[in-house]
């Protein structure tokens, strides 16, 4: 086990390494996984989540890979809450945490590093003012990332603020098993263990709605092939799913080509998958010179479900004041074709 420091263009990084050679780095821009490295069937190691190729392009082009969203992940209609006017940075609402400023995209202060013999991690920290993006309260957030022998790979985050407030923190990591992004995400499997998801409206905003996901594209209670199902669904995924409570793995996705598997669990309510559909940039270099393109990644992001503050059905994400709150998800890295 052991921790290997980078710095390059103001940036510091960390890659964290267990005795098999797999690999996580994170760095203090946005406390940002930039790189998950694993081994497919054939023994070769390579990066199975969407990383920009220099470290600029994180500060340039603030697309979220990978970032730490905070105070609260994806949306708020029409920005307020209570009496208070939060930022409208998506339109007339609020969107990951409003950008004033904007937390995935502020350098995080390391707190400190963990290792021992089977586990290697650190603890990141960010204090976020009172009245910042219209949130009450002075909120110290930290981000703890540990990766340990058995190829488990944890991020935790807790909150605590001064006065009441919202919380409700996510990772934004796209996924591509394939390793290096060499093929889309529509030949990958899901399953979500989820027996109802968030309807949205032509705005993409949560109607408060709940259907039950039988009978419809969103149904990944069993192991689903991506990119049929995904077509199915006008614009792709980028629905929130309530997580259905029980002691194994909530998620799961597998790339049978290259024999690579995730899966998660959290103690989060909900997930947000997004299948980066129609997501094209040709500025973007990732993963070795390769530019965005639709369906190249796809983002699993653990939360209580978004605009849940308008919707009570979705669950509180307020946190009282001095009270420190947590969420914690698990992701499982293997090959199925290890011996």
């Amino acid at each position: 086990m052991k921790i290997i420091e980078h710095q390059a263009e103001g940036i510091n990084s960390y890659t964290l390494v267990n005795n098999h050679h797999m690999n996580v780095t994170i760095m203090d821009w946005g406390a940002t996984v930039t790189a998950i490295k694993t081994h497919d069937k054939d023994g070769n190691f390579a990066n199975v989540v969407l990383g920009f190729d220099h470290y600029k392009d994180y500060i340039t082009h603030r697309a979220f890979f990978g970032a730490t969203i905070a105070r609260v992940a994806g949306v708020i209609k029409n920005a307020k809450w209570r009496h208070y006017e939060l930022t409208q940075n998506f339109g007339k609402h609020h969107l990951n945490g409003g950008n004033m400023p904007q937390i995935a995209f502020e350098p995080w202060f390391l707190e400190r590093k963990l290792q021992t013999r089977d586990q290697v991690g650190l603890v990141m920290q960010y204090i976020t003012l009172d009245g910042e993006n219209g949130y009450p309260g002075t909120m110290t957030i930290t981000a703890e990332f540990i990766l340990d022998n058995s190829g488990k790979f944890t991020i935790t985050y807790t909150g605590k603020s001064d006065k009441p407030t919202l919380f409700n923190p996510t990772n934004h990591t796209y996924f591509n098993l394939s390793g290096d992004a060499v093929e889309p995400i529509d030949h990958e499997i899901l399953k979500i263990n989820a027996d109802e998801y968030a309807a949205l409206n032509k705005h993409n905003l949560p109607t408060g709605k709940l259907p039950w996901v039988t009978d419809s594209p969103f149904d990944f209670r069993e192991p689903t092939t991506i990119g049929p199902q995904v077509a199915k669904i006008k614009g792709g995924l980028r629905h929130g799913f309530v997580l259905n409570k029980t002691p194994h793995p909530q998620v799961e996705l597998l790339d049978r080509v290259s024999g690579r598997k995730v899966t998660l669990r959290t103690n989060a309510p909900a997930l947000v998958v997004s299948s980066a559909t129609n997501y094209r940039d040709d500025r973007y270099r990732l993963n070795g010179g390769k530019p965005m393109r639709s369906q190249l990644g796809i983002s699993l992001q653990p939360q209580v479900l978004p605009d849940a503050i308008h919707h009570k059905e979705f669950g509180s994400i307020i946190i009282p004041a001095d009270v420190p709150v947590t969420y914690q998800t698990a992701y499982r890295f293997s090959n199925i074709y290890d011996v």
